[in-house]
């Protein structure tokens, strides 16, 4: 198959470099009792821990640092239900740097709350009657603001593909490599990343997307070999992975590197938050939860498998915790 990914491995190493010291370099945890249940070997890439409690700050910081060198801007810009936002607010922190948030209306107020502990100017929007993209457009023309997407940009996948590399290096000590990658799909940028890194290095390994199963556009996109957009009148509790649609930069990567999508309901998705909760101690939100309410519930073959599950968030509502854990 024709290579046409416009992400090369050396962007990703070089965004490894970039972010040496301003990340959490997250432990790959082995989940002993799921393993011994189902005849495998299953590992959890803990990006839940990562600063900001999620890894959107990896491909925020490298996209700044690479588009700042010549020419400072006025300020940043970012569209984001919470953790984008809390990533790139986080990232321009560190720069010094001012920045913009445009956020819908219903986002979760943790995730409001850690975007304007971060200094971040926040301005809302309807998700269901306005298009975040055209606010964002307008407000970073009137100001030299410099826009930081969540997902279509090569700069973001690169730094996000640098989980990817560390999967790579942490499982390798093990003496395994990973037949499976199961990771949280919404716009794409995170597989992107993380499928050119793994792929590079692991040819074999089969690479998943997991979504909301009323937010599938990105399964039936790699299914049909053509973009599906989301019908944003549905409702998931998954507000992370709730984009409109796959990027046309990522999904042309993942078209060719994806495997299979996989989705999962509202209920799966609450009731694998408590097993990683009870069973891991660990906080996942419902969007970086997906992956393991894959495997609780054997959307794939498991037996004789060694999976990677990527946890990519806790920035979970409160109200949505408990009613998981209850």
């Amino acid at each position: 198959m024709k290579n046409n990914n416009p992400i090369k491995i050396s962007e990703i190493l070089k965004a490894k470099n970039i972010l040496d010291g301003k990340i959490v370099t997250t432990p790959l945890i082995y989940d002993f009792y799921l393993s011994k249940k189902f005849g495998s070997k299953i590992f959890y890439k803990a990006e839940n821990i990562q600063r900001t409690g999620s890894f959107k700050i990896r491909g925020a910081y490298n996209k700044i640092y690479n588009s700042i060198k010549n020419d400072k801007p006025a300020g940043i810009l970012a569209w984001s239900s919470g953790n984008h936002a809390q990533g790139v607010a986080e990232a321009a922190n560190i720069f010094n740097i001012k920045s913009t948030i445009v956020m819908p209306k219903d986002a979760p107020q943790n995730k409001i709350n850690g975007t304007k502990s971060r200094k971040a100017n926040i301005v809302f929007y309807n998700r269901k009657t306005e298009n975040r993209e055209e606010i964002g457009n307008s407000i970073a023309r009137k100001n030299n603001l410099l826009i930081i997407p969540p997902y279509d940009d090569p700069d973001v996948i690169a730094g996000q593909g640098t989980i990817g590399l560390e999967i790579i290096e942490q499982i390798s000590k093990y003496d395994l490599f990973p037949d499976k990658v199961l990771v949280p799909t919404g716009g794409g940028g995170l597989i992107a990343g993380i499928a050119t890194a793994i792929k590079n290095k692991f040819n074999n390994t089969n690479i998943y997307s997991i979504e909301p199963n009323k937010f599938a556009d990105y399964s039936k996109s790699i299914k049909n070999k053509k973009i599906y957009k989301n019908n944003m009148n549905n409702q998931s509790i998954c507000d992370s992975l709730l984009a409109n649609q796959p990027g046309e930069m990522t999904f042309n990567i993942n078209k060719n590197l994806i495997k299979k999508g996989l989705t999962v309901t509202d209920k799966q998705v609450l009731k694998a938050i408590r097993y990683a909760y009870m069973n891991l101690g660990l906080i996942l939100e419902p969007g970086g939860a997906v992956g393991l309410a894959a495997i609780l519930n054997k959307k794939t073959i498991l037996k004789n498998k060694t999976i990677v599950i990527v946890l990519s968030g806790s920035n979970i509502d409160t109200k949505v915790f408990k009613k998981a854990i209850q």
